[in-house]
């Protein structure tokens, strides 16, 4: 196999990764595991990634509500102390 179906090859493989799938069973090349074992790792961290940045920005939008609410209050304790607003 020449250099160019082999990264035929792995460029596939990573694709179908990509998309969550498992890509043939049948690569036995050390480099091309390699590489895939890699590519995997990156993936599931990419993943995890992500439902960190959901977290947190879940977070993000209750801290805002939490401050719109204590400005609310604040506006609405100052008006009935001073009735002229």
């Amino acid at each position: 196999m020449n250099e160019e179906e082999r990264a035929k090859r792995l460029s596939d493989a990573i694709d179908v990764m990509l998309k969550g799938g498992q890509p043939e069973a049948d690569l036995d090349d050390d480099d091309l595991i390699e590489l895939l074992r890699i590519a995997r790792l990156r993936h599931q961290a990419g993943r995890e990634r992500a439902a960190n940045a959901r977290a947190s920005e879940e977070l993000v939008w209750r801290v805002l509500k939490a401050r719109m609410l204590a400005r609310q209050m604040k506006q609405d304790t100052e008006a009935e102390e001073d009735p002229l607003l």
